[in-house]
């Protein structure tokens, strides 16, 4: 039996009682920011939460980028979001609508209708919401045990009592056990890469100073599964705090960060946050790939919440401005998500603290798949084979991996494609093996599953478009020793600039990405060489060195 955790209804119905009163006579939509009246309240307000006990198992968040099979929307007196927007989501996936009631529905059903929205995938709730900030008050999807969808509730840290109820009317509505966790939060404020990693500004802690910063990690450890909790300061240096407005994971080892002009009293802090992450590992064991994305001087009018983005089914959702910055935003979204449809959203109600991501939230797909993975990657010690084993997960009663999965797919220095069939070897464990690797060979690979509902999933997600890739420390026998020492790269943690100094003057210098991309190539002529590479992106790359039969790799950090 499905168990649905309610707040204390009567306490709530009597505090909405409030805000009707409170706001009786304003005509004024509310804001994302506290109102004066709000800001009151927050002071007064009687609020108990009812936490549960949490989760019992293995618990596990799901990240942004896994399969959704649905998204809120909630609309007060519009949705905040266009209604082109609203209409591509519904083509693809179930829209959940909160509106006030009948006549309401009515009235949005006839405006979908001109729209082009898809009304077969539209459900209603009646349920009057008090603003359209459905990312912030929406539940966080988990999985317990890899088999079951469970959601996670939290107080809202707004004093709009139907927004809070939103998480235990969506698991009535999905079917899904609903936990409380009784730590003040709001979903702008949290992301994760489905890994037990998470981010959150310090926000969290001005909001919950009853709990010690070790307490509030338990609680998310104990109902999320979050495993390392970085909260971090806000360089936005706004009143809102949202990690959302400023970082965005894009995979498990992707992270994007605004960056700002060096005339932009926040660019230091900014700078020292793209460096916090740059020099941390993701939950795959290496650096962060840090991604860049550039917004105007504090003091322009510029708009450009380009982190404030949406990942729906391989689609992402980019807020567009009319800014000089937004084609440029766009492309650093294709460059850093290859596969993705991105997609550009413009808007004049966009601001640099409240777009696209703050006004959607996805619903996990509960027939969903999920593959485990620790890939090999970057620079590698040589083997002639290499042993990949997986965990596959299939979500939902009755729903099986399918016959003939999973496969592994690599591909070795940019041939065709081979694909072996996984074995099972224990429980949800598949193995396979890469074979026919020599020691200077690139490798690149992916791993595809597919369940009994024809439901499908890679790792990484784009499979081919962007794969694992490896390459390989080769320096073995006394003249490659002798040429790996003769190697000098000075300094390497530097700004994408740096020296070079090789035994001999010819030859080539190729830099590739932590994800094992290509990034900049150059013919090497001289003994000393002076790179100037044009690479911004704070990160972890590798420097492959070539001269007369020899290679060499060496790391470097751009910050």
């Amino acid at each position: 039996m499905k168990r649905f955790f309610y707040k204390n209804s009567l306490l709530f119905q009597l505090f909405f009682i409030v805000i009707l009163s409170a706001n009786a006579q304003q005509t004024y939509h509310l804001t994302h920011k506290l109102s004066d009246e709000e800001r009151a309240l927050m002071q007064t307000r009687e609020y108990k939460f009812n936490e549960t006990p949490a989760p019992t198992g293995d618990i596990r968040a799901i990240a942004e980028w896994e399969s959704m099979e649905g998204a809120i929307v909630a609309y007060d007196g519009g949705f905040g979001i266009p209604l082109s927007m609203i209409s591509a989501v519904s083509q693809d996936v179930t829209l959940y609508v909160f509106v006030a009631g009948a006549a309401e529905e009515n009235t949005v059903t006839n405006t979908f209708q001109s729209n082009g929205v898809n009304l077969s995938n539209v459900v209603f709730i009646h349920q009057d919401p008090n603003s359209w900030w459905a990312r912030d008050y929406s539940p966080w999807p988990i999985v317990i045990n890899e088999e079951t969808v469970a959601m996670v509730d939290f107080p809202y840290n707004r004093p709009r009592p139907n927004d809070d109820n939103v998480p235990f009317i969506m698991g009535g509505e999905l079917g899904v056990d609903v936990y409380g966790m009784n730590v003040t939060h709001a979903g702008g404020n949290f992301m994760c890469d489905g890994y037990g990693t998470a981010v959150s500004t310090d926000l969290v802690y001005e909001e919950n100073t009853s709990m010690t910063p070790a307490q509030i990690d338990a609680k998310f450890q104990n109902y999320l599964g979050i495993d390392n909790y970085f909260v971090t300061n806000d360089p936005q240096d706004d009143y809102i705090k949202h990690v959302d407005c400023w970082g965005k994971f894009l995979d498990v080892d992707k992270i994007l960060i605004t960056q700002v002009p060096e005339s932009d009293y926040r660019y230091e802090d900014y700078e020292a946050i793209a460096n916090f992450f740059a020099n941390q590992n993701c939950s795959w064991g290496y650096p962060y790939e840090v991604i860049r994305v550039q917004a105007a001087d504090f003091n322009s009018s510029d708009i450009n919440p380009y982190t404030n983005s949406f990942i729906i089914n391989n689609k992402v959702y980019v807020p567009q401005s009319g800014s000089n910055l937004d084609d440029d935003a766009l492309a650093v979204y294709e460059e850093a998500m290859p596969g993705y449809e991105i997609v550009g959203v413009y808007s004049t109600g966009w601001y640099n603290t409240d777009a696209v991501h703050c006004r959607i939230h996805g619903v996990a797909n509960r027939q969903m798949l999920h593959i485990k993975h620790t890939p090999y990657n970057g620079l590698v010690d040589y083997q002639s084979a290499f042993d990949i084993e997986a965990k596959v997960y299939t979500y939902g009663s009755d729903v099986n991996l399918a016959s003939g999965y999973p496969k592994l797919h690599y591909s070795i220095n940019d041939g065709e494609w081979q694909t072996v069939d996984m074995t099972l070897s224990s429980g949800n464990t598949y193995t396979a093996q890469i074979t026919g690797i020599s020691e200077t060979d690139t490798t690149k690979y992916y791993i595809e599953a597919k369940n009994t509902n024809n439901t499908e999933s890679k790792l990484p997600v784009m499979g081919s478009e962007d794969p694992f890739v490896f390459h390989h420390n080769t320096t073995s026998d006394v003249s490659d020793v002798t040429f790996d020492n003769a190697i000098n790269l000075y300094p390497n943690v530097n700004n994408g600039n740096f020296d070079l100094t090789t035994p001999y003057n010819t030859g080539r210098m190729t830099i590739f990405g932590a994800d094992g991309k290509l990034l900049y190539q150059t013919n090497i002529t001289d003994t000393e060489t002076h790179i100037m590479s044009g690479i911004n992106n704070s990160g972890l790359y590798f420097v492959k060195i070539e001269q007369e039969g020899y290679q060499t790799f060496r790391k470097i950090i751009i910050k």
